[in-house]
């Protein structure tokens, strides 16, 4: 963590934060009215959800990408406030899967590399590829499959590569999340339903594992109305306490955590989504301090956050 000269060493002004996994395309509560809004050009709610990370010391954001180059104006936004904003630009999912509002469509690897050629014109900060669909609160286990095999991952994550770009992968499952390891991606974004293998893989390959308890464990928290039926609530908490033990297990095995909220998804608000994250992981056993300290050294890799832009924080917020 950051520390400054002059501030009380307990002081919470003192720290810088780190969020790993954020959406501004999304606000938690009515993505459509939101969205419309930025899609129009009004960039103002941009700048008072940065107005509100920066005023809680969350001083380097990553962005998991959107389809209409939201998360491109936050980053030029954001480094006129002192902000360091990263961002995929826009994700890529497989065409007619999971992955619309996130980003653009490719059917194969030759779709994907004129995709790719315009990705790198807007400038991206890595790459974010969709592996599966998101967990399913009405029937435990599911999660709308994987999209692309493991050859068009490769491919992919192989390119990003050879560009300098970090790859985060949004995967769900064993068999995804073990191949996004074996393919090279250097962040695994969920993770929901995996085992003691795809930790160790982790562990030994030094691959960023950033859980995200926070859509599921704020739904359970706030018992909100639109899950009561179908048994859902029931399929959550399990589904949550599973992923929770599994975040235990996972740092006492020594696998990199990063903090991240998924600020934006439904229930989840930007910059207090970083603070529910903390509370979600301090249900491992292991103290806030702690959490601190992994969320700012394994979110500045995730992040991919070079000295000169760490030393910029100090140059723009003199309060640091």
């Amino acid at each position: 963590m950051v520390i400054s000269r002059t501030t009380p060493q307990n002081s919470l002004h003192r720290v810088i934060f780190v969020d790993s996994h954020v959406h501004i395309s999304l606000n938690g509560k009515n993505p459509r009215d939101w969205r419309r809004l930025l899609a129009e050009g009004n960039y103002e709610p941009i700048v008072k959800i940065l107005s509100l990370y920066k005023s809680k010391n969350i001083m380097m954001l990553r962005d998991g990408g959107d389809n209409f180059g939201a998360s491109l104006a936050a980053r030029e936004i954001a480094g006129r406030m002192g902000i360091i904003y990263k961002t995929p630009g826009w994700a890529i999912y497989k065409k007619g899967r999971y992955g619309s509002f996130l980003g653009k469509p490719v059917a194969d690897i030759a779709d994907f590399k004129s995709m790719f050629c315009e990705l790198l014109k807007a400038k991206p900060d890595h790459l974010k590829v969709i592996l599966t669909g998101i967990v399913d609160f009405r029937s435990y286990g599911q999660f709308g499959g994987i999209s692309f095999s493991y050859e068009e991952l490769y491919y992919m994550i192989q390119q990003a590569k050879e560009k300098e770009l970090p790859v985060m992968v949004h995967a769900n499952s064993s068999a995804a999340v073990k191949m996004a390891i074996e393919a090279g991606a250097d962040t695994i974004e969920h993770g929901y339903f995996i085992t003691d293998e795809e930790l160790q893989m982790m562990a030994e390959r030094d691959v960023i594992w950033v859980p995200t308890l926070s859509p599921l464990g704020n739904i359970l928290e706030n018992r909100d109305f639109r899950y009561r039926y179908q048994n859902q609530i029931q399929i959550i908490k399990k589904v949550f306490n599973e992923h929770l033990a599994t975040v235990k297990k996972a740092i006492e095995l020594g696998v990199k955590i990063a903090i991240g909220s998924d600020s934006g998804s439904f229930g989840v608000y930007h910059s207090r989504g970083f603070f529910d994250e903390v509370r979600h992981i301090k249900k491992c056993g292991i103290s806030e301090n702690q959490i601190f300290k992994m969320a700012f050294e394994n979110g500045l890799k995730a992040l991919n956050i070079k000295p000169s832009e760490l030393k910029s924080i100090h140059q723009n917020n003199k309060e640091f």
